[in-house]
């Protein structure tokens, strides 16, 4: 069974928007639930190895619905406290400087400090050589493919015109060169197979997926009239699972809110069961130990409910 965990905190005065102590208190929870460990210490070694470890973020969107400041914060606070990773092994990283600009970031190439950069920083780039796994040819980020030495795949989770899913899968288009190229036939297998490259399988270790608002029409761009406070995190060490997961959860705040479901409205995800069949993780619903827990300002965890 692949294990996957959501967390939420019920108690936010704002469960769409979580500052940095509430997203702690969230991944610690989370982190533990995921990995059976009873401290935070021993759930975060085992689950991120120590390395120079990159977090993938998602802001094509900018201040209006990116991977939130405040998660990355509050994971850099857990990854760097008792656990020899020090904030220069850290590296936020997107397609573009941009991008992560309008997101809220601040940018830092240097050698001091928590390190926050796109591909397109001078120096940086994609790599000379391409990799290729069925249908995916490609050149990776030199920040994925030379730089970390670990990845943690953080994106937001919202529906997507083409592809009908956008979470942890699709936000790996973001760090190849020609992600223009994999968007036929509902990104089918193309999502799968940008995953199964060598280098993203190998270095993905952990899917992080904020939901804390989740856009379950219109996306991948921003539509507030389809965006609901969820209130949550998603996590799992199986990329495939924490995307069906996400689909789970996108598919019923359509249902609640008298939309079709995405095959119905002729986007289908069928990347997912591609993914399963090429054994980057499960999709089938029934293989899947899920678990929805609920933390409070205390840190003490109760049981929670998907929706």
């Amino acid at each position: 069974m692949s294990k996957v965990v959501i967390v939420k905190y019920p108690e936010a005065e704002n469960k769409g928007r979580f500052n940095r102590e509430e997203y702690r208190l969230m991944l610690q929870a989370g982190l533990k639930q995921l990995t059976g460990e009873t401290s935070v210490y021993q759930a975060v070694k085992r689950t991120v190895p120590n390395g120079i470890i990159g977090m993938k973020t998602n802001c094509l969107t900018g201040r209006f619905f990116s991977t939130p400041p405040e998660l990355i914060d509050a994971l850099a606070d857990l990854l760097t406290t008792n656990n020899h990773i020090k904030e220069n092994q850290l590296v936020v990283w997107e397609r573009t400087n941009r991008e992560l600009k309008e997101a809220g970031y601040e940018l830092n190439a240097s050698s001091f400090g928590r390190r926050c950069l796109g591909t397109d920083t001078y120096g940086v780039g994609y790599s000379s050589n391409f990799e290729t796994y069925g249908e995916v040819s490609t050149r990776l980020s030199r920040i994925m493919s030379e730089t970390v030495d670990i990845n943690i795949n953080i994106p937001v989770l919202k529906d997507h015109s083409l592809a009908g899913l956008s979470a942890g899968l699709k936000n790996m288009y973001g760090a190849i060169c020609n992600p223009n190229k994999f968007h036929d036939n509902h990104c089918t297998p193309y999502a799968a197979h940008v995953s199964a490259l060598e280098t993203i399988k190998r270095k993905n270790r952990l899917t992080l997926i904020d939901a804390a608002r989740v856009q379950y029409n219109g996306g991948p761009g921003y539509l507030s009239e389809y965006l609901t406070d969820f209130g949550g995190i998603i996590l799992s060490v199986d990329p495939i699972s924490a995307d069906r997961i996400g689909l789970e959860i996108i598919e019923r705040l359509r249902s609640k809110n008298n939309l079709p479901s995405l095959e119905q409205a002729g986007r289908p995800v069928g990347y997912l069961q591609i993914g399963e069949d090429i054994g980057l993780g499960t999709a089938d619903m029934s293989k899947i130990d899920l678990s929805v827990i609920n933390v409070d300002q205390n840190g003490t965890v109760h049981s929670g409910e998907l929706l």
